[in-house]
């Protein structure tokens, strides 16, 4: 009774009806407590779901249910995550299909790599406390999924734009390159190549000499005229232009006319073999001067930041060795020191060794044992003194207010014994008032269930129902297999008597021809017993589809009736506010 009257204080100001479906699919209306964290939170998944983009959760006449759950599978499928799990969520499903769809949801999360957990319970039971960190996670997923989708989409619009068409400023510079690529061209052509010599014959000759050849039919003298080998030794060896028989050369050239009519080469006359030999020479004097200047100059460069390196090397050199020393110093002294402590150590382990073979083991063991003792006296006798100290302390203290009692006059202490007296009266009252008080505040405490007890009784009760939901729907679907497999049988049963009796009848129906019409009269009837019967199951089951299709009608417009309740409760909350804003403004006209 006294349960009762405490639920009925603290639940019916603060109960709120919510819509749930049982093991059929319908809708019944139980009683849940309200939490001001659980409502907020359900607010703030909600806008979140809503700024997102998932303008159906702005729809009233839904339950909370459809909106989270078509969120979640919105958002799962806007991350565009392969997942081998089929998540299509319409309206209208069944609490089975609702559950499965929940458990396919909790397992993909996992895949997902979501740093929460959630249990489907918790989604069907709508615990916004664990479902909105959920939520969050998704719609940040999504809206960075959407966003990187959106710049591969504006890219490969760009790049479709670009194939297919042409900006005006495109088509000037291309018409710019286009006119330039003309007098490149050009010049290009007037700086070929052109062949001046032709070999009279063809004789087998090292590359160097094809190389030389070939810069000479063009009319280009050889770069160097002295090169520069490294032997094993790594010192370089000079070869000279005589080496490379630069007559043999040019007596192998005659003159070339690639403008003549005939195109038979000319041989070289003597002034223009001069002319020739001489620019050689001139050319060759001024590389060797440039060469030798060149080679001087990278041999000082060359030794100055070698020095410099050097240089560098060895202070870096000579700063690790003294710092190597410094160490090397350091751990010499700590070696000898734990050399002597090693040696100290291994000397004081050998007395107790010699000590320990002279005497008795039972006389050792006792003597440890003694000294564990004399370790445990000597911890209790610090921790004797140690309260010994602090019971002197408040005996003094308590000596000390007796002499200062005993020193006043007797008519005094007696009155003071007396007001002592009353007030340690009083304390013990109030002390008893209050532990009776706080006894009461523990009964009611314990008489009503917190917010963890009824969480924990309303998980319970949820996956009880859960539990019996699921079992009556099992135990529904074996009674119908049973009733259908009943059924088949009881016609399974009738067709083989019939046919039994059809068997018996027609070897005693065939022997004469009245028989035989008989039989025939028979066969005919039975032929049209059984189609009546399966014109009666297939009109049982006509009336069926149409009473389903009846009942999915009325569940639609009621869904429809429903939106439309919700949409006009919406506008008439519009409307109100409206008249109260302008209720207010026509009373400041007034007063103005």
């Amino acid at each position: 009774m006294a349960n009762k009257e405490i639920f009925s204080k603290h639940i019916k100001s603060n109960v709120k009806l919510a819509t749930r479906y049982d093991a059929e699919g319908k809708e019944v209306q139980v009683e849940r407590r309200e939490d001001t964290d659980a409502t907020a939170k359900e607010k703030e998944t909600f806008d979140l779901l809503i700024n997102a983009g998932y303008y159906r959760a702005c729809i009233k006449g839904l339950s909370a249910f459809d909106k989270v759950v078509g969120g979640m599978t919105w958002c799962i499928e806007c991350c565009d995550y392969d997942v081998d799990v089929d998540l299509l969520f319409h309206e209208n499903l069944t609490i089975g299909q609702k559950i499965s769809l929940v458990e396919k949801i909790v397992a993909v999360l996992p895949q997902m790599k979501c740093p929460f957990r959630i249990e489907p319970h918790q989604i069907q039971g709508l615990e916004f406390l664990s479902i909105h960190p959920v939520i969050q996670w998704l719609v940040k997923k999504s809206v960075e999924n959407r966003a990187e989708r959106n710049m591969r989409l504006k890219q490969f619009a760009i790049g479709q734009f670009h194939n297919n068409y042409q900006y005006k400023s495109d088509k000037q510079n291309l018409e710019k390159i286009r006119k330039a690529s003309v007098h490149i061209k050009r010049i290009q052509e007037i700086y070929n190549p052109v062949r001046q010599y032709q070999r009279k014959d063809a004789v087998e000759e090292d590359e160097r000499t094809k190389v030389q050849l070939t810069l000479l039919e063009y009319g280009n003298l050889p770069s160097v005229s002295k090169a520069e080998n490294l032997d094993n030794d790594g010192q370089a060896t000079n070869v000279t232009a005589s080496e490379l028989d630069i007559e043999k050369l040019l007596n192998n050239l005659v003159l070339t006319k690639e403008d003549s009519t005939t195109g038979s080469p000319q041989k070289l006359d003597n002034a223009t073999r001069y002319a020739l030999r001489k620019h050689y020479k001139e050319f060759k004097h001024e590389m060797e001067t440039d060469a030798k200047e060149l080679t001087e100059q990278n041999q000082i460069k060359s030794l100055e930041a070698s020095k410099s390196a050097l240089q560098q090397k060895l202070e870096r050199n000579q700063k690790d060795v003294k710092d190597a020393m410094e160490m090397l110093r350091q751990e010499c002294e700590l070696l000898e020191k734990e050399k002597a402590q090693k040696e100290e150590m291994q000397q004081q382990i050998e007395e107790y060794m010699k000590i320990e073979q002279t005497v008795d083991v039972g006389l050792l063991e006792k003597v440890q044992g003694l000294l564990k003792q004399h370790d445990e006296l000597k911890k209790e006798e610090s921790e004797f003194k140690e309260h010994c100290r602090k019971d002197l302390a408040a005996l003094q203290e308590q000596i000390e207010e007796l002499e200062a009692f005993n020193a006043q006059d007797p008519h005094e202490r007696e009155q003071a014994v007396a007001k002592e007296k009353e007030r340690i009266q009083i304390l013990k009252l109030q002390l008893a008032k209050r532990n009776r008080g706080i006894l009461a505040i523990q009964q009611q405490l314990d008489n009503t269930p917190d917010r963890t007890e009824l969480a924990q009784y309303q998980r319970r009760f949820h996956e009880l129902y859960n539990e019996m939901s699921a079992k009556h729907l099992e135990t529904k679907q074996y009674y119908t297999l049973f009733n259908t497999l009943n059924d088949q049988k009881r016609y399974m049963e009738k067709e083989l008597s019939l046919l039994n009796s059809i068997c018996e009848a027609y070897n005693e129906g065939m022997s004469t021809q009245h028989g035989r019409e008989e039989f025939i009269q028979q066969f005919e009837q039975i032929v049209q017993g059984v189609k009546q019967t399966e014109q009666k199951v297939k009109s049982k089951y006509m009336e069926e589809k149409k009473r389903r299709d009846a009942l999915n009608e009325e569940l639609q417009g009621l869904l429809e009736l429903q939106r439309q309740y919700a949409a006009a409760v919406k506008q008439l909350t519009i409307e109100c506010q409206r008249c109260e804003q302008l209720q207010q403004h026509l009373k400041s006209i007034r007063k103005k």
